[in-house]
């Protein structure tokens, strides 16, 4: 019976060692991704850029703002969040409409994204 108990306390000791959150790479401050502050451009279209901006870019997630300058729709506010490489934002468009675009970081100069007007893919 004792050592049924301590072996179950070894168990639990080492479980919880290994559960440390510095061990947990999403609770780290380490960015996943390189920092989203950036001018970004459609890779289709060329006059088509967005802008973002944030606080605090060595971090794995956070918020974010900035422009986008889309060729037929004008210079227009936008607002989101990262999480790794997960990206979504809102932007405001004339005559109090939104269009939402969600996607991912491919790697530090390419992100993927969609929306109800169809997928983008934009580049640093």
């Amino acid at each position: 019976m004792k050592k049924t108990i301590l072996s179950v306390m070894v168990f639990i000791s080492l479980l919880l060692i290994m559960c440390k959150p510095e061990n947990n790479p999403v609770d780290s401050n380490t960015p996943i991704v390189d920092p989203i502050t950036n001018s970004w451009t459609v890779e289709s279209d060329s006059n088509y850029t967005i802008f973002f901006v944030t606080f605090d870019s060595t971090v794995t997630r956070g918020i974010f703002w900035g422009r986008e300058n889309h060729p037929t729709e004008g210079s227009n506010d936008l607002c989101g969040f990262f999480e790794g490489a997960y990206v979504e934002f809102d932007v405001r468009r004339p005559f109090n409409s939104r269009i939402k675009f969600k996607g991912k970081f491919i790697n530090s100069n390419r992100i993927e994204l969609g929306s109800s007007e169809g997928s983008i893919n934009i580049t640093r």
